[in-house]
């Protein structure tokens, strides 16, 4: 039988413990606040001050994300306009299905309503997540998110599109998203890139590049070299274009990168603030 990883360190275990009522609290209150239109004052906000200044967070169909301000950014700013393009829209209620705490470490399961304003209807997303939380400031130190079955979310609602636009093959499916997308994300990086964060010469250049060099994506690769990965950044170039307008240019500005394999995604050593492990 294997034995419990001696990750518990004389740190860990001086540290505070939260009661399971103070950590229910918290994570209630980082969802009211994901929620729309709670996120776009988070998202005003900046940085949150929900968040500890050296949080930490990974998303399995994204990637990692250090800081205050970045994780505001992406937390909230990420579903916070619903006229924006987007398969899933934003998070208008939610419900806590599965939790356990214990220390400062909670586990949640979590089934938000999505508001898909693209398809008028309401989609459930399920987002299983391990968090911590510094006890002292209450703040949000880490957070470890998986959001559940979305290959079979995205076949869906790519067959619903199929039927929208009387399409005969998902490659008709795959042309129409891959117009819409590279249109919407030269829109933005023609309004928020100029000057020394232009990505591309100009707009038909851009749509040339996004159609031609760079694929689509599937549902796992939002942060890799892909449209999906770019389009979920152009959101953040209003915010701070000398960050993000790289993001959404040819060279991905590391975040839109080909730069792990399967391994070494699942391998990755990333958390540092906090044990996923009680004290015993």
């Amino acid at each position: 039988m294997e034995k419990i990883p001696q990750v518990l360190t004389s740190a860990a275990k001086k540290a505070a413990s939260l009661s399971v009522e103070e950590l229910w609290k918290l994570q209630t209150t980082i969802w009211d606040n994901f929620l729309y239109p709670a996120n776009v004052k988070q998202i005003q906000s900046i940085n949150s001050t929900l968040f500890a200044p050296n949080i930490q967070g990974r998303v399995d169909i994204t990637r990692t994300f250090d800081g205050a301000e970045l994780n505001t950014e992406y937390i909230f700013g990420l579903f916070a306009d619903p006229t924006k393009l987007s398969l899933i829209g934003v998070p208008v209620s939610y419900n806590i299905t599965k939790f356990a705490a214990t220390d400062n470490i909670v586990s949640a399961s979590t089934v938000f309503m999505f508001n898909a304003t693209m398809f008028g209807k309401l989609i459930p997303i399920t987002i299983d997540t391990f968090t911590t939380f510094d006890p002292e400031t209450k703040q949000l130190t880490q957070y470890d998110a998986t959001f559940k079955w979305m290959d079979f979310l995205f076949a869906e609602l790519y067959a619903e599109i199929g039927t929208l636009i009387h399409a005969n093959s998902t490659d008709q499916v795959d042309a129409y998203l891959t117009n819409i997308m590279a249109q919407t994300l030269c829109e933005a990086h023609s309004a928020h890139c100029t000057g020394a964060d232009q990505q591309y010469a100009d707009a038909t250049s851009c749509y040339n590049y996004l159609t031609t060099q760079v694929r689509l994506g599937q549902v796992y690769e939002l942060g890799r070299n892909t449209l999906w990965c770019r389009l979920m950044h152009a959101e953040m170039l209003q915010y701070r274009p000398s960050v993000h307008c790289p993001h959404v240019g040819p060279s991905g500005g590391g975040m839109c990168v080909d730069d792990q394999t399967y391994a070494e995604k699942v391998l990755q050593n990333y958390f540092t603030n906090s044990p996923f492990i009680p004290s015993l």
